[in-house]
């Protein structure tokens, strides 16, 4: 074979080598970028549930309780146009910016825009727990809105309880946006206890929009429906005692529980906001023993006249943390936790049977002013001693009746 053949042949296999190179580069570079690339999938398949979370916390109502949401469709579009802006090599950055720009804001655009829609975001108790007012914001209506009045209905269990005509226009302004807000006397509608399967549904109207709200039902428990009462005895020792008793009764403790009615013998459910008065009296047999000032409570605020110390401090708080009342006396007991009623100021204090009668009443709209009373019963016994011989203790016990 001549040398100018081999020659030849070497640069015809060069050739067809550097030919094989250059075709597996074309062929690899749609791989990593492109307008199908993994990346562009992925930024593109993330703006839109960014877009579609960006319409939903966009709604007044979402605004009004979670201000903060709107961060996560931000951050959403933010690693968006990342992945979309290195898929596409880095360029067009300007159009690509105010493609996201557009996409973030069109929901709030949208809202600005569109026909004004109202929403109850808040409704909130007043200090006094008289009136309810409800928070109300407005979507759409770039301008705002001229209304002056809005139709307010309530209804409770499934009933209409209230349905008037009430001042109401947008003019108050927060870091959420502009709002309105409606407030409702309780006292004018109100028509007994808030219930799972008895709930109060407020509705507004305004133009052409309206919107429901379900109000809390903590707000709406006022009606005492369930009373009980009991006594403790103060046990004394030693010098504390007469006739050389080993032990004996000193004093008694009193308390009752005011609220909802609970299941079996269990103490009735607080009444944070519920307004009552209560009488407690402690009998022997007909005769007074123990009449403990009237108490008022109002909205959580138990007040009495205490005669100087003689019935405690005359004041407690009650339904917050349960509905137990305590009816202290002058005297601290640690085993008690509480003061009890010496027994020398008693009207009565002779041996028998005793008992312990609350009586609640409350005034219209809470009640028909029926009154709802509890009563309970004690012995008071001498116990002990030899036969024949002098009993050594005193006892204060529960019983079921003074039935002999």
């Amino acid at each position: 074979m001549s040398n100018g053949g081999l020659l030849q042949k070497a640069i015809e296999q060069q050739s067809h080598d550097e030919g094989v190179a250059v075709v597996v580069a074309d062929v690899a570079e749609p791989g990593r970028t492109g307008m199908m690339s993994g990346p562009m999938k992925q930024g593109a398949g993330l703006g839109v549930v960014a877009f579609v979370l960006s319409w939903i916390v966009s709604s007044p109502g979402i605004q009004s309780d979670y201000s903060f949401a709107g961060i996560f469709p931000i951050l959403m579009f933010a690693g968006s146009f990342y992945l979309v802006w290195n898929a596409m090599g880095r360029k067009q950055t300007a159009a690509i910016a105010v493609v996201y720009f557009l996409l973030a804001a069109s929901p709030y655009a949208a809202m600005s825009l569109s026909s004004g829609e109202i929403t109850i975001t808040e409704s909130e108790l007043s200090e006094d727990a008289t009136e309810i007012t409800l928070t109300i914001r407005e979507s759409g209506a770039l301008f705002g809105s001229s209304m002056d009045s809005a139709d307010v209905s309530i209804t409770y269990d499934g009933d209409s309880v209230f349905d008037s005509t009430l001042p109401f226009s947008i003019d108050r302004e927060d870091g959420i946006g502009k709002y309105g807000e409606i407030t409702m006397s309780i006292a004018e509608w109100y028509q007994g206890n808030a219930a799972d399967n008895a709930v109060y549904v407020v509705t507004v109207d305004v133009d052409s929009s309206s919107d429901s709200m379900q109000l809390q039902s903590n707000h709406l428990q006022r009606t005492v429906d369930d009373v009980k009462s009991a006594t403790a005895g103060a046990m004394g020792t030693g010098s504390e005692c007469s006739d050389s008793k080993d032990s004996c009764i000193i004093g008694v403790a009193l308390k009752s529980w005011s609220g909802l009615d609970a299941m079996g013998d269990n103490p009735p459910g607080g009444l944070r906001h519920a307004d009552y008065t209560v009488s407690a009296t402690l009998y022997y047999d007909s005769t007074e023993a123990i009449s403990f000032p009237t108490v008022t409570v109002a909205n959580g605020v138990a007040e009495w006249d205490s005669n100087n110390g003689e019935y405690g401090g005359g004041s407690a708080f009650v339904g917050d943390e349960g509905s137990e009342l305590p009816m202290p006396g002058s005297v601290d007991s640690f085993e008690l936790n509480t003061k009890y009623i010496p027994i020398e100021d008693w009207i009565v204090s002779d041996y028998g049977c005793y008992h312990f009668t609350a009586e609640v009443t409350q005034m219209s709209p809470w009640s028909d002013g029926s009154v709802i009373s509890y009563t309970s019963y004690y012995e008071y016994t001498e116990e002990g001693g030899e036969t024949n011989g002098n009993p050594t203790n005193e006892a204060w016990t529960a019983v079921s009746s003074c039935d002999a």
